[in-house]
């Protein structure tokens, strides 16, 4: 996990322009299945991060409960918008439980950012 400052909404209720911009969002799919591979997108920001020279995600990373499932490293040239997807296969042991997906990203402007979804694995 990243060590240092991770940037979180002052009022998760009231969100403001930048939070929204830096917040990551989790998307999964409706049905997940213990033992069989599934996508997840994480996009940078409800409103779209920039992605420029000046101002723009280095990189995003993804936890299943506490293993990292990976990193995505984002270039300039290669990327146009701020996301990344990750392919998980979650573990047979997972089935009817809870589990907690765990989204970071770093700007290079305005630091780490954090976001977290529950999703349950049949």
């Amino acid at each position: 996990m990243v060590e240092g400052n991770i940037n979180k909404p002052a009022d998760p209720k009231n969100l403001t322009e930048g939070d929204k911009k830096h917040i990551p969002a989790i998307y999964v799919p409706k049905t997940i299945v213990a033992g069989e591979p599934f996508d997840v997108i994480v996009q940078v920001g409800l409103i779209p991060h920039v992605m420029e020279e000046k101002h723009h995600i280095e990189w995003i990373e993804l936890y299943l409960n506490d293993t990292k499932i990976g990193k995505v490293e984002l270039s300039l040239r290669k990327n146009k918008k701020a996301e990344a997807t990750f392919t998980i296969k979650a573990d047979k042991s997972l089935a009817g439980k809870e589990s907690k997906l765990h989204a970071l990203e770093h700007c290079n402007v305005h630091g780490t950012w954090e976001e977290f979804m529950t999703i349950k694995i049949s």
